[in-house]
């Protein structure tokens, strides 16, 4: 009986545990990740809502400790049962923020590696470190959509920042750098790989041309496939405006981000956010709940020493929460929610969200987690800018 529910099996040797993870949430996955390791006597246990971590086990290690030690299990064989998950959620991070930071504590010896895989993967997100960049890899990649194929020379831009377009591309083969020009100097912001989009989502709002908000320079030589836009156009348009908004937030803060970290990158850390005339979001602790913002301003901000780093500001048709299947970065966990006093909201039906995000195309699916994940990765790194309290540029 148990075995029915047994949907993928396989080995780490051949795909990274983020990778693994990457690929689970990718389809909002809810059930047990079992990993099984000759050189431990013990298996491991990652228990995952919606494609999200909520608790582990490795031995009588639980919890957030747990899940990091595995992604040391390099030569682990694992099995994921799609089953109800009943366990305490007791891990917080969004599960970008988990890939990223526990991918560094590998890199960084902080993680003891068990076994060596035959064949090294690179995972979904890993870090470059002579470019001291993130690197972003996407699913594979579904023909279907691609309607002709180009090539870039390495040192070549495919996008030029405040040039318009709509087409988007997915990367067949090679590496880009996505760019941010500022007006004095150049700031790369990370690198994408293998089955990486590029092009914003927020091309789909307007139909038409747009003004790129950033440049993506080809660092190999570089196969693309040029996606199908009218297709993915269509399914955009047939979503609900309030799917279509969350849409819009979602782009409106990676654009942001990207810049914070621009300037973060250039000068260094910024000035205290003040947080005048402002006061917290009431409703922002819940769990799993989003709202839409109708009235008034929101201002998104990370706690760091004695102050606050500014990460975003929303305006009215924004959408403020936490909605876990598509794995938004931010509140609660991450940052905090500052609202202006005319700030007025209305929830958003999640249920009626899931429903329709559950009948997209794994493509439009792909395209939103690329979005997310872009988010999660320059969020991460700004973070970590600040952590580390100096300008790394």
């Amino acid at each position: 009986m148990m075995e029915s529910n047994i949907v993928l099996k396989g080995s780490l040797k051949f795909i990274g545990l983020g990778e693994l993870l990457q690929l689970l949430g990718g389809n909002v996955s809810t059930g047990r990740l079992t990993l099984t390791s000759p050189n431990t006597d013990h298996p491991g246990h990652i228990y995952l809502v919606d494609g999200n971590p909520v608790n582990a086990e490795a031995g009588n290690i639980k919890g957030l400790e747990a899940l990091n030690r595995l992604f040391g299990w390099l030569d682990a064989d694992y099995e994921f049962i799609n089953e109800p998950v009943s366990c305490e959620r007791v891990i917080k991070k969004s599960r970008m923020e988990i890939i990223l930071d526990a991918l560094r504590m590998v890199d960084d010896g902080e993680i003891e590696k068990v076994g060596a895989p035959a064949n090294p993967q690179e995972g979904a997100v890993e870090s470059d470190t002579a470019s001291n960049m993130p690197i972003i890899k996407g699913p594979l990649v579904d023909y279907v959509y691609v309607v002709d194929e180009e090539e870039f020379t390495a040192g070549k831009e495919i996008v030029y920042q405040e040039k318009f377009g709509n087409w988007f591309w997915v990367i067949l083969e090679g590496k880009a750098d996505v760019i941010r020009l500022m007006p004095d100097g150049r700031v790369p912001i990370s690198r994408l790989s293998d089955g990486a989009f590029i092009g914003s989502i927020g091309s789909f709002m307007r139909k038409g041309s747009v003004q790129r908000s950033a440049t993506v320079v080809a660092v190999t030589d570089v196969q693309l496939g040029v996606m199908d836009y009218d297709l993915l156009f269509k399914e955009y348009s047939e979503l609900t405006l309030t799917f279509q908004r969350i849409l819009a937030s979602l782009d409106n803060r990676l654009r942001q981000i990207t810049t914070n970290c621009a300037k973060i990158l250039l000068h260094g850390l910024p000035a205290n956010y003040d947080l005048k005339d402002l006061k917290p979001f009431e409703q922002q602790n819940e769990e799993d709940a989003a709202y839409q913002i109708q009235n008034g301003r929101a201002v998104v901000v990370r706690r760091v020493n004695n102050g606050f780093l500014e990460v975003c500001q929303l305006e009215p048709n924004d959408v403020i929460g936490h909605i876990p299947f598509l794995n938004t970065c931010h509140e609660p966990h991450s940052a905090t929610v500052y609202v202006s006093s005319d700030f007025e909201y209305g929830p958003i039906d999640l249920r009626s969200i899931r429903k329709e995000f559950d009948l997209m195309t794994q493509t439009f699916k792909n395209l939103i987690q690329h979005t997310t994940t872009s988010l999660s990765v320059t969020t991460g790194r700004v973070f970590d800018i600040v952590k580390g309290g100096q300008n790394q540029s």
